[in-house]
């Protein structure tokens, strides 16, 4: 959670070692919560809002397009 010490949030344990958290921020932090997000790789699941669930995705999609360019 230091990821995130920096801003409002709320956590809850879902599971053994899974947790939901729900992190708030400025609109105009957006970018930088979103690499951070991503910082984490397969092991964090985005669920909402709908808006965050598409950056994510559109996020990957480049990387992959990038990584097939690079890889010819």
């Amino acid at each position: 959670m230091l990821h995130f010490a920096d801003l409002e949030k709320r956590t809850e344990q879902a599971a053994h070692r899974c947790y939901r958290i729900e992190i708030l921020y400025r609109a105009e932090d957006e970018t930088e919560i979103l690499i951070r997000v991503l910082s984490f790789g397969p092991f964090l699941k985005v669920t909402e809002p709908g808006s965050f669930v598409s950056l994510v995705k559109e996020r990957l999609k480049k990387q992959i397009e990038l990584d097939a360019a690079r890889k010819g």
